[in-house]
């Protein structure tokens, strides 16, 4: 159920988003915990409900939301990915197409 609850979360901001309000928006977790902004909740996300929002998605999906005043913002990290966060090659925190800033 609760799982179910995080998905239908996921969809309807996502999907209330139209697509002018996400062109520019977009921002690195990084850059977002710099301006100020934060974490507020993290959720993850089964591997059928990640494969519901993306088909391409072969992990669970962990979704981090981040307010700052009336502006909020998700980022979306692989479930293996956000475990290892800290230690990655390639460091996902300054990877700016994770987060969508509404």
């Amino acid at each position: 159920m609760r799982a179910s609850a995080r998905l239908l979360f996921a969809i309807a901001f996502i999907g209330g988003m139209d697509n002018a309000a996400l062109a520019g928006s977009r921002a690195s977790l990084a850059d977002l915990l710099g301006q100020g902004y934060e974490v507020k909740a993290t959720s993850t996300l089964s591997l059928t409900d990640s494969k519901a929002l993306n088909e391409a998605n072969i992990t669970p999906t962990v979704l981090v939301t981040l307010q700052k005043g009336p502006s909020i913002a998700v980022c979306t990290f692989g479930a293996p990915f956000w475990e290892l966060i800290g230690t990655a090659k390639d460091n996902p925190l300054h990877t700016p197409e994770r987060c969508d800033v509404t």
